[in-house]
């Protein structure tokens, strides 16, 4: 197989057990059988408490039904929490997001669908917070241009999309450079997102 190509082979799906909780990570065939594999201690690795992870925000109009709509971006910036036996990192950030209500999201274009009890909250000018089910996950400015603004304002919700690895600390040198980071994180199956509610104060 050439570098960076993918097979064309179905992939082999493993299921990480701890107990109650339960954790799906893709593999090539070539790499791993599918099945079931009991992982003692994999909750308190997922949960570990006292971990600290940055958050970075960016507005975006992305192009979606043959126009644009307003998108969300937040980058968490500590995606592994520890390793959870032989070799396998786990991804606690997207792990608990999925568990509060997101969803996985194959690419930028996706139709994603809502998800209720998220909202952005945006108040004097560049204020944001985004908060979920589970808490709050943002907490701090954002600056967006203002047709984002009007977007958001007359549609009344976003996309939400969050994701480990978009790189969102280095401003894109285009729109199709954002595409590109989206994408190939939801490839890597670590973008989560939904359609919420955006309130303005």
């Amino acid at each position: 197989m050439r570098p960076g190509k993918l097979p064309e082979l179905p992939a082999a799906v493993l299921i990480l057990r701890d107990g109650p909780v339960s954790l799906a990570k893709l593999a090539h065939r070539f790499c791993a059988r599918s099945g079931v594999m009991d992982v003692p201690g994999l909750t308190a690795v997922m949960y570990e408490p006292g971990t600290e992870t940055s958050v970075t925000a960016v507005a975006a109009l992305l192009p979606h039904a043959g126009g644009y709509r307003p998108v969300l971006l937040l980058e968490a910036g500590v995606a592994v929490a520890a390793d959870a036996g032989g070799g396998e990192r786990v991804d606690a950030v997207t792990n608990w997001l999925l568990q509060h209500g997101l969803h996985l999201v194959a690419d930028a274009g996706d139709q994603v669908q809502a998800a209720p009890g998220w909202v952005v909250h945006l108040s004097g000018g560049t204020g944001l917070r985004v908060s979920g089910p589970g808490g709050e996950l943002y907490d701090g400015d954002l600056q967006a241009d203002p047709a984002w603004q009007r977007a958001v304002t007359t549609q009344g919700r976003c996309l939400l999309l969050v994701g480990t690895g978009l790189g969102l600390d280095q401003a894109p040198h285009s729109l199709q450079e954002t595409l590109d980071r989206v994408d190939a994180v939801a490839r890597q199956g670590r973008l989560v997102g939904a359609v919420v509610t955006v309130e303005i104060r």
